[in-house]
């Protein structure tokens, strides 16, 4: 399921990012990488807030729909 419909604050696994190589880039230098984990916290705006690694990133909506997740 895209990251965007993960219940907030249960932590997900990522397991797929359908997108270019640059948004993967930054993607997984923001802590968002295709086995780590995080935890949704808010939506607000179509913009999503995860917690990463214990910092918040907020994501734009059209980026989240394609970070696929799994309940970890």
């Amino acid at each position: 399921m895209p990251i965007m419909l993960a219940p907030l604050g249960q932590k997900v696994k990522i397991v797929a990012i359908s997108a270019d190589d640059d948004v993967k880039k930054r993607l997984t230098d923001l802590g968002l990488a295709v086995g780590g984990y995080v935890t949704p916290l808010s939506s607000s705006g179509g913009n999503l807030v995860v917690d990463v690694l214990g910092a918040r990133v907020a994501i734009n909506r059209d980026i989240a729909m394609k970070i696929r997740v799994a309940a970890a």
